[in-house]
C-alpha cells in the first residue's frame, strides 16, 4: 500500500507537510488561573519537532463560566493569552503548526460548585442535573449574545497572535453540542424544539467567527458524529447538520463521537483500532472540505488504512502523541517498530481530567515531567541486554 500519510495536506489555505495531526486531548497542563504549565510548552515543542503536520491544542475555555475543570486552561484573559502564546512560539519555533480549540462547557462541568462562576451553570434548558450536580441555568438571550461574542474574540485574538487555525468545539457534550442535542434542549422558542431549531445557535456561532477569520485563518469544527445516547443525535442527524456547518465557513471537520456520558467505548482498547471511522465516511460523504478522523487511531498502519478507503482526508493522533511524541519521526523513517504504543487505557490521561489532576502515560514516565527528566544523548553510550519477563523486559 502507498503511503499517504506523509504527503501534502490541506485546511482552507493552510498547507500542511503531511497528514498527521495531534488531535485535541483534554491536557490538565493548567494552573488553577487557567494559564499553561511550562510542561505543556515542552511537550508541544516536542511533537511539532517530532514532523508533526500541525497540533490542535487542548480546550481552552473563552470566559470563566465556560469552564470545565479546575487546571483546564484558558484563553479569557490576557494572562492566559500571553500563556498560550508561549506554546504557540514554541510550535513555531520547532518547525510546527498550532490550531487553537475553543469551547463552552456549558452543563458539562466536572468540579465543585465553587469553581463555577456566579454559582450559575448555564445550559440550554434550565432544570437539568449537571455531571456535578449542580442545576442548571437556561441561556438567554443575553447570554447567547456574550457567549457568541466570547468565541469571535477569542477567535479574532488567536488569529492576531499568529494561531494556524481555529477549531470550535461542538462535540462531547459541551456547549454547542448541547443545543443541538434533544436531551438537552427542552427549548421552546425559536432555539430549541426542531432540528433546525436546535441548530440555529451553534451555526450562529460558526458563522460568525467565520466572519472575523475570513479566509486567512482556517475554521475548524470537533463535530460528533453520534453522541451514542439513547434519544440523542445519531450519524444521521450530523451528517444533516455538517452541509450547513460547512456553508457558514467550516474548513474541515473533525469528526469524534460519544458523550462522557455514554456506555459505548470511545477510546479504551474495546474498540477496535480505527472502529468508528464509519462516522468519518459518512460526513465525508455529504461535504466538500477534508475530514479529519480520530478516536483509536492508534498506529501509522490504521492511518494509513483510513486514508487508503476514502473514510478520512487527515489523521488525528491523540493520545498515541501522549505515549511516544516522536511517533511521526519514526513512521516516517521506517522505524514503526521503535514507537512506544498508546495502551488505550486512559488511566493517567482521561481518567487524571475528571480528578482534577495533570495528566500521566502509563508507557511515558517522562509524560508531565518533562522539563524534570529531560532526554539528552549520554556521555558514553552503551548497548544493555534487558532478560526476562518483568517490568523491564516488558
Amino acid at each position: 500500500m502507498a503511503s499517504k500519510l506523509f504527503t501534502a495536506g490541506q485546511i482552507g489555505t493552510l498547507t500542511l507537510p503531511n497528514r498527521v495531526i495531534r488531535s485535541a486531548t483534554q491536557d490538565p497542563f493548567g494552573r488553577r488561573d487557567g494559564t499553561c504549565a511550562p510542561e505543556q510548552v515542552e511537550l508541544y515543542r516536542e511533537i511539532a519537532a517530532a514532523g508533526t503536520g500541525a497540533i490542535i491544542t487542548a480546550y481552552s475555555y473563552i470566559s470563566p463560566e465556560a469552564r470545565s475543570t479546575g487546571i483546564q486552561v484558558g484563553f479569557a484573559t490576557p494572562e492566559q493569552r500571553a500563556s498560550q502564546k508561549e506554546v504557540l512560539d514554541a510550535v513555531h519555533a520547532a518547525g510546527g503548526r498550532l490550531i487553537l480549540q475553543l469551547m463552552h462547557a456549558g452543563m458539562n462541568v466536572f468540579m465543585p460548585e465553587k469553581h463555577v462562576a456566579g454559582g450559575k451553570l448555564l445550559a440550554p434548558s434550565s432544570g437539568m442535573k449537571a455531571p456535578n450536580e449542580m442545576e442548571t441555568t437556561e441561556i438567554t438571550a443575553a447570554d447567547r449574545e456574550k457567549i457568541r461574542n466570547d468565541f469571535v474574540d477569542a477567535a479574532k485574538a488567536a488569529q492576531e497572535m499568529g494561531f494556524d487555525g481555529i477549531q470550535l468545539h461542538c462535540a462531547h457534550g459541551y456547549l454547542l453540542s448541547q443545543f443541538l442535542d434533544p436531551n438537552t434542549n427542552h427549548r421552546t422558542d425559536e432555539f430549541g424544539g426542531s432540528f433546525e431549531n436546535r441548530c440555529r445557535f451553534p451555526l450562529m456561532v460558526i458563522e460568525k467567527v467565520k466572519s472575523v477569520l475570513g479566509c486567512q485563518v482556517p475554521l475548524i469544527l470537533r463535530l460528533g458524529a453520534d453522541d451514542f445516547v439513547p434519544g440523542s443525535n445519531t450519524l444521521e442527524d450530523a451528517m444533516a447538520f455538517a452541509p450547513l456547518a460547512e456553508a457558514k465557513g467550516v474548513d474541515l471537520f473533525n469528526v469524534t463521537g460519544g458523550w462522557h456520558e455514554t456506555k459505548v467505548p470511545q477510546l479504551t482498547g474495546d474498540l477496535p483500532r480505527g472502529g468508528l471511522s464509519y462516522l468519518g465516511k459518512g460526513i465525508r460523504s455529504v461535504v466538500s472540505v477534508p475530514v479529519m478522523m480520530c478516536n483509536r487511531v492508534s498506529d501509522p498502519t490504521t492511518a494509513e488504512k483510513l486514508l487508503a478507503l476514502g473514510r478520512a482526508d487527515l489523521v488525528g493522533f491523540g493520545r498515541p502523541l501522549i505515549a511516544d511524541p516522536q511517533l511521526p519521526n519514526k513512521a516516517r523513517e521506517n522505524r514503526a517498530h521503535e514507537i512506544r504504543p498508546c495502551m488505550a487505557c486512559n488511566q493517567g490521561c482521561l481518567a487524571n481530567t475528571f480528578f482534577d489532576r495533570p495528566i500521566t502515560c502509563l508507557v511515558n514516565g517522562i509524560c508531565g515531567r518533562e522539563l524534570q527528566y529531560p532526554v539528552v544523548p549520554a556521555a558514553q553510550p552503551k548497548k544493555v541486554l534487558v532478560i526476562g519477563g518483568g517490568p523491564a523486559g516488558c
